[in-house]
């Protein structure tokens, strides 16, 4: 799995956008963006990455969460590349392709699966690549450095649920990627999470 973040240079207010291919650009490799962030930048990107022979850049796109600032290119980004998107039922999103909880999806060259955030909108995702221990976390909160937050009761079990994974690497909505002590932090987060409150 190759991981290039497009808006990881972007002046202007967006999420970051994630393309991924296989490591080979073998012809079974779905080329995926995971978001599309508000960033027209990335559309002269996505003219410049090579898939393979034979292969568009874009195949399919993923979405964390609604917010303009994750779908706010969408159409522009369609417009060039008529592919299918997928994001949660509850997405605002015309047009998408709904997304189950716990569902397998083809990222790349690995199967990933979709988790409900059940946190930060009601139709937030992550997706998480069990054989890489990739998260793509979208907006989702994952170092709580602090038990005074307030939660939906229903994102403890989510939660939980990433602590059973083995999660090497987090590629949050916005900021740098978590390459090191993934563990200690989901750990940490863990417990100050559950001295949280939650209504």
């Amino acid at each position: 799995m190759h991981i290039r973040n497009l808006t990881g240079q972007s002046t202007e207010y967006t999420s970051n956008v994630y393309h991924i291919t296989g490591d080979y650009l073998h012809l079974s490799d779905l080329s995926s963006l995971i978001d599309v962030g508000r960033d027209v930048s990335i559309l002269g990107e996505l003219r410049t990455i090579r898939t393979g022979i034979g292969k568009k850049p874009v195949d399919q796109i993923f979405l964390t969460h609604s917010h303009f600032d994750h779908a706010g290119l969408l159409h522009e980004i369609l417009d060039r590349y008529p592919v299918p998107v997928y994001a949660h039922p509850e997405s605002r999103v015309n047009g998408i392709i709904p997304l189950q909880d716990k569902q397998m999806i083809q990222i790349g060259d690995h199967e990933c699966e979709v988790i409900w955030g059940q946190t930060h909108s009601e139709d937030s995702i992550c997706y998480f690549c069990h054989d890489e221990g990739v998260l793509f976390s979208g907006d989702i909160p994952i170092r709580i450095y602090t038990d005074d937050g307030v939660y939906n009761p229903a994102f403890l079990t989510v939660f939980e649920r990433l602590c059973s994974y083995e999660v090497k690497e987090v590629y949050p909505g916005h900021g740098d990627p978590i390459l090191e002590g993934v563990r200690h932090m989901l750990e940490e987060s863990l417990r100050n999470l559950k001295r949280s409150k939650f209504v």
